[in-house]
């Protein structure tokens, strides 16, 4: 499943930003992921991510669904830049 993060906004800030829209996102659109299915989150049209948001929501993710969160590519130096800081793997 295919989440495009922009929905949450092009410009993504703080923490509790990022953990209310992540709950959000398992409340409405992840309740009905099916056991074992991928959750590609898309970066493409986000100008700002912030480590604070970036780390909120993710770790949410994570703590739920395990390595079956995985981050698209983007050329963004922001969402790059955030993702190295909170540990996760740049996408290539």
């Amino acid at each position: 499943m295919r989440i495009d993060i922009s929905k949450f906004g092009e410009s993504l800030l703080s923490r509790p930003v990022g953990r209310e829209a992540a709950l959000a996102l398992q409340a409405n659109v992840l309740r009905n992921l099916k056991e074992g299915e991928i959750v590609e989150l898309d970066f493409g049209k986000v100008l700002v991510l912030t480590p604070s948001w970036g780390d909120e929501f993710i770790s949410v993710l994570r703590e739920k669904y395990g390595d079956r969160v995985r981050m698209l590519p983007s050329d963004n130096p922001s969402v790059q830049l955030t993702f190295k800081t909170i540990g996760e793997k740049v996408p290539a």
